[in-house]
């Protein structure tokens, strides 16, 4: 092997939004990953290991892409890449969570996933409501914080929270706010204050979420 290989199967193909930071790499066509699961999480995918097979794209990289690449996707505290083998026999690295990050959320029937406003076709049962999704993006927020803290924007989507935010009414938009209020470090109107799912509270000031919604 001359060359590691790189297998992105979300934001990071052709066409999705963080795929500028491949630019410039040698793109080795699409490939299938199997044994692991696609869950779709709103403004990014996640893949685990499980019973299935994952669609993506294969990229020559070097040690310093990788880096670059570790940052963006929060390894290893949101993912840990991996080296798998792939379904024609190459081999490469794969970002995967792991199973409790995804346990409300069904797996992709495809094993491809479209991008944040694709309609994704899932198998047996379902995302029941926004406020799911919210909830889980607001776990992995915090779960980034408590872990010492990555940098807005490698591991958390603000743009695609943003967009859940301006387009939610009622618990779902206080669970996304939160969301975005923790991952971006934001003052709690309440310093001691939590937030439960079964019965949110806002955390941070709807004009602190506006300001950082306004930056995107």
């Amino acid at each position: 092997m001359t060359q590691p290989l790189v297998f992105v199967y979300g934001s990071l193909k052709r066409g999705q939004r963080a795929h500028h930071l491949l630019e410039g790499l040698p793109w080795l066509g699409q490939a299938w990953l199997p044994g692991a699961c696609l869950h779709d999480l709103g403004p990014f995918p996640m893949a685990v290991l499980g019973e299935g097979r994952i669609q993506g794209e294969l990229y020559g990289v070097g040690e310093a892409d990788l880096a670059a690449l570790d940052r963006y996707e929060g390894a290893p505290r949101l993912y840990s890449r991996q080296w798998l083998s792939l379904e024609d026999g190459r081999a490469a690295w794969v970002y995967l969570g792991r199973p409790h990050q995804v346990r409300h959320v069904a797996p992709l029937a495809s094993g491809c996933w479209l991008g944040p406003s694709g309609r994704q076709p899932r198998r047996s049962g379902t995302w029941k409501s926004t406020a799911m999704f919210a909830a889980l993006t607001q776990a992995l927020g915090l779960a980034l914080v408590i872990a010492g803290g990555l940098r807005p924007g490698w591991a958390f989507d603000t743009l695609g929270a943003c967009q859940s935010w301006q387009n939610s009414r009622g618990q779902a938009r206080i669970e996304v706010a939160n969301s975005i209020g923790a991952a971006h470090y934001l003052t709690k109107m309440k310093r001691l204050q939590e937030s439960y799912p079964a019965a949110p509270v806002p955390l941070y000031s709807e004009g602190d979420i506006a300001r950082v919604c306004s930056e995107r």
